[in-house]
């Protein structure tokens, strides 16, 4: 049950990442080429790939999206001029490629909505373990499951162990373990 809640919690957070990314890539990409793109720069599972594009095409408002900029293309006698054609297709690769970068920098912001995501589940399996296991090993289990990436299970790791830093420290106020002052005259009178 865990597994699933965690599974659709990051089906949900993909698919809002992935239609404001169609959103802000409108005008440079058709929507189909953006979501592709969303896929090659944000590590999406290959197996909740298809539910998040459903989703997200289900999800989107074309009407509310930006026109597409036209690419500029020579006119007249000037598309038979080599030196503009040429620079034409320097001007369509250097946008092509910054193209590229944007959706690099808008895939890192998604990224980070996924470990927030992760690190929320993994507190919240940790909380349903918390009898049975200590919170390292529950979230251990947890990154297992979902065979995170060395980096991104770190990150996930470090942020559960710092929210949950607090509570612990307050709980040791909370329920201190006195010691026994019987047991320690008994023993410190040697008997």
């Amino acid at each position: 049950m865990a597994y699933a809640g965690a599974w659709e919690a990051l089906v949900v957070t993909h698919t809002a990442q992935a239609l404001q990314f169609l959103c802000e890539f409108a005008s440079r990409l058709p929507v189909l080429e953006a979501l592709d793109l969303y896929f090659q720069v944000v590590a999406v599972p290959e197996a909740m790939q298809e539910t998040v594009r459903t989703r997200t095409l289900t999800g989107l408002e074309l009407e509310s999206l930006p026109a597409p900029t036209p690419m500029p293309e020579p006119q007249g006698w000037q598309r038979f001029r080599l030196q503009v054609l040429l620079e034409h297709q320097r001007y369509r690769r250097r946008y092509q490629e910054r193209t590229v970068q944007l959706a690099r920098m808008v895939g890192a912001r998604a990224a980070e909505a996924v470990i927030a995501t992760h690190v929320e589940n993994a507190i919240g399996f940790s909380g349903l373990l918390r009898a049975v296991m200590p919170v390292e090993q529950a979230t251990d289990h947890y990154l297992r499951e979902f065979s995170l990436s060395a980096g991104t299970a770190h990150m996930v790791w470090q942020r559960v162990q710092a929210r949950v830093a607090g509570e612990a420290l307050t709980a040791q106020y909370a329920d201190p373990v006195r010691p026994r002052i019987e047991e320690a005259a008994v023993e410190a009178a040697g008997g």
